[in-house]
């Protein structure tokens, strides 16, 4: 590096900024753009752009401890200066030099034979002298020799001024330097790859998808905040979570029901049960009841007692400690009453002294002289010994804590009940007793017997409602003394089918919703939260009357998803979130999934380009709909109508497989827009009418086409930025990158209103409209009795 301002700095501080700059090349955030191999961006061109004197001096200035570190520095060149002027002024002669010779000599020699000290110290005065008389006799010499020591002394400080400025340097270029660099890199990396910048795939970890499911991954929402909200004004109740499939009701019903709704955790007894399609109420209320069982014994470090054929004993194992702990329960609170009862009881003091008096001839040494101190302060401050026996008697009383004994025995009862009711729910005990009376003589015999046998039989379903209610109701009463609520989660109650049968469940378990202080948290489909929104008409259900309240998921907004990838993905950039949040519609779970494929895409290619990577995704997306369409066409009655239509979309599969991703490929994505056209029926396609199945499912599958095609020429086209610049603003509502999102999720209530919103964005953003392509001529597929150059005409004005 050369730059002209280092002049001006100290001479150490160039070295340190240099190896500090080369530092930065190894951190993940820079080092992932440098291994794209981009002429823009190399270790070189970074190098020229910090070596220039306006990112020297930015940098520099930036550094909150450069300054002191500085001024060391400065001092330590300061010296350093002076050093060599001293230097310069000394004049070189044997007299010092020869006096250095003699030490070293003696040192050596004293070492090797063990000379006794006063040769060496003969030797250093005879040379001393002789040298001295020599050095010193005129005034020339007394001026060198008087430099030469002050020349050793500057020496000595400048070692010392230089060796603390270099560490100071090192530990202020290593931790400092270093975290003022990396932003200032990053905006000239920015600055030098142009537009491209926020187009290319450089994310450095992916550890955010592997494991989608920690908790250190999930992100605060809106939603979290009006939960929480409606579950502060309520004691107890049900509330349901609805929204679409994969919007993260089932990550914030964890989230409610363990306490992490806020900033800082708050404790809970929490249950969390699924429901299977298959379940019926009495047997889910079932696993329920056994699930609250086994997590409260769980919460009191209980393991489910194992049947008595099966049954340990090492439970004895306990019984020391329990009784060493209650034990010393009890001598605390004895020793306790019995100080309180000495300091208020003259009887007791005239029978603890009494005791004193017939045992003081058995104690001696320093035990009598403190009984003696003790009773003559009892005698003679009786006001301050009652008060100190008193108050250290209520602490070993406060300290045995009598009201846990009273209070921990609900407690210990239900664990007690808690392990019963599961030897109920899941065995069937049986009870036999037997008697018999016999008398014998004269070879005759006569007997009477009896036998009686009673067998446990399992709760109706109205018992086990009362039963569970009943355990619930003393389970949030014990909890309550702790500040604790109670929380039963019941996800998946969306897997149920049909709203018919969510409502006839509801219908069946809604008697344990309204237990006091319980709250029940249920994660539900959309038309669960429908039917409860519709609550205000004329028409009741059963959902009005079985919840309080239903929070509504949205999915993610584009910032919310952009937060949601970053955190999970360091580096996915702007262009990549704003990509897969259209193709998901902002559901959590959608977003993950396609964030996932763009990254096995990249790895795949190596490719990471916006377009590349965009071209190659949408690729996959359209020929896997136009395959699953195939299959849909090839399995409706009347197939061989319909058999020159799936032979089209094969040749348009094998069309989109055959290309090339790095590349545009304006062909391709013009006959997935044409196609897309087609609205109202598949071509050739015997029945025109719209409102068969065949027709809704073709308008479904050409909004999705058409969907696709809106992308690829949103995200598959160079100059991204620059068009979403120009196309996108506050002023500009119906081309904002949110819209594709909306119209995504619409597709799922009406292709027809999808398209309207896809139609306004393309005119905003200026796309063109489609084309009908010329027929193209695609090489056949070996087929046994044609020639390998038989060729295929796909024409575009009739079938794409």
């Amino acid at each position: 590096m050369t730059s002209g301002i280092w002049h001006l700095e100290p001479r150490q501080v160039r070295r340190w900024y240099e190896h500090a700059v080369a530092a930065s090349f190894h951190q993940p955030g820079i080092r992932a753009y440098l291994d794209l191999q981009r002429p823009q961006v190399t270790r070189e061109r970074l190098r020229e752009a910090f070596d220039h004197p306006r990112i020297i001096t930015e940098v520099l200035r930036a550094s909150t401890t450069y300054s002191g570190v500085r001024q060391r520095a400065a001092r330590a060149d300061a010296l350093r200066g002076q050093l060599a002027q001293a230097r310069d002024r000394c004049r070189m002669t044997l007299f010092l030099p020869l006096i250095l010779v003699v030490l070293l000599s003696w040192w050596v020699a004293d070492v090797g034979v063990g000379l006794p000290w006063w040769v060496g110290v003969g030797a250093l005065v005879t040379v001393a002298g002789y040298g001295g008389v020599r050095e010193l006799r005129d005034a020339g010499g007394r001026n060198n020799l008087l430099a030469q020591v002050q020349t050793a002394a500057l020496f000595m400080a400048q070692a010392v001024r230089a060796f603390d400025a270099e560490m100071r340097l090192m530990r202020w270029a290593t931790r400092r330097l270093g975290l003022v660099i990396a932003p200032v890199m990053q905006r000239e990396m920015t600055r030098l790859l142009g537009p491209d910048y926020e187009s290319l795939f450089v994310a450095r970890s992916h550890e955010g998808l592997i494991d989608a499911g920690n908790a250190r991954y999930w992100i605060s929402t809106r939603a979290e905040a009006a939960l929480q909200q409606k579950l502060d004004q309520m004691s107890g109740g049900a509330i349901a979570i609805c929204g679409p499939r994969g919007v993260g009701k089932s990550t914030l019903l964890k989230k409610a029901c363990q306490g992490i709704l806020k900033g800082h955790p708050d404790r809970h007894f929490h249950v969390i049960v699924q429901t299977p399609a298959n379940y019926r109420p009495e047997e889910f209320l079932l696993s329920l009841f056994q699930s609250v069982c086994r997590n409260y014994l769980a919460l009191y470090g209980r393991q489910p007692r194992a049947p008595f054929l099966f049954r340990s004993r090492a439970r004895t194992a306990h019984w020391p400690r329990r009784l060493y702990w209650s034990s010393r329960r009890w001598v605390q609170l004895l020793a306790g009453a019995g100080l309180v009862v000495l300091a208020i009881q003259d009887r007791v003091r005239d029978l603890a002294d009494g005791a004193y008096r017939s045992a003081r001839p058995a104690v001696s040494g320093w035990g009598a002289d403190a009984w003696e101190w003790a009773v003559t302060t009892w005698h003679d401050y009786p006001l301050l010994t009652h008060g100190v026996l008193g108050a250290m008697g209520v602490a070993l009383m406060w300290r045995a804590d009598v009201k846990s004994w009273h209070s921990g025995r609900p407690v210990r009862r239900l664990v007690r009940d808690c392990h019963n009711y599961l030897d109920l729910l899941q065995r069937i005990q049986t009870v036999g007793t037997s008697t018999s009376l016999g008398a014998s003589g004269g070879g005759l015999t006569l007997g009477i017997g009896r036998n009686r046998g009673s067998t446990s039989r399992n709760f109706t379903y109205p018992e086990l409602v009362w039963e569970f209610r009943t355990l619930l109701t003393r389970i949030s009463a014990a909890e309550q003394q702790d500040n604790w609520k109670v929380f039963i989660g019941i996800d998946e109650l969306d897997r149920l089918g049909s709203t018919e049968q969510a409502r006839g469940f509801l219908a069946e378990i809604k008697a344990i919703f309204d237990v006091p202080r319980v709250y029940f948290i249920l994660s539900v489909s959309e038309d669960v939260g429908a039917a409860f929104i519709r609550r205000g008409l004329p028409a009741r259900d059963i959902i009005d009357s079985s919840l309080e309240d239903v929070m509504v998921i949205e999915p993610r907004t584009l910032p919310e998803s952009r937060v949601l990838l970053q955190t999970r993905v360091p580096g996915f950039t702007d262009p990549f979130v704003a990509l897969v949040h259209a193709l998901s519609g902002g559901i959590p779970r959608d977003l993950i999934r396609y964030t996932r494929k763009v990254t096995e895409i990249h790895r795949r290619t190596g490719e990471p380009a916006l377009a590349a990577l965009a071209r190659e995704l949408l690729w996959e997306e359209a020929a896997q709909a136009l395959s699953g369409f195939r299959v849909l066409l090839a399995h409706q009655e009347g197939s061989a109508r319909s058999a020159q239509t799936v032979h089209d979309l094969h040749t348009l599969v094998s069309l989109i497989r055959s290309a090339d991703p790095t590349g545009a490929n304006p062909e391709v994505e013009q006959r997935i827009i044409h196609l897309a056209h087609m609205a109202h029926h598949p071509p050739h396609a015997d029945s025109a009418d719209p409102a068969d199945e065949l027709g809704q499912r073709w308008e479904e599958f050409s909004c999705h086409l058409h969907f696709i095609g809106t992308l690829l020429e949103v995200f598959a086209r160079r100059n991204y930025a620059a068009r979403k610049a120009a196309y996108t603003g506050p002023t500009k509502p119906h081309g904002d990158l949110q819209r594709l999102a909306e119209a995504r999720l619409e597709m799922t209530v009406s292709p027809h209103s999808a398209r309207k919103i896809l139609e306004q964005f393309r005119t905003h953003w200026a796309l063109r409209p489609a084309i009908i392509p010329p027929a193209t001529q695609l090489p056949a597929p070996p087929v046994s009795g044609l020639r390998p150059d038989t060729h295929v005409t796909v024409p575009g004005s009739r079938t794409l």
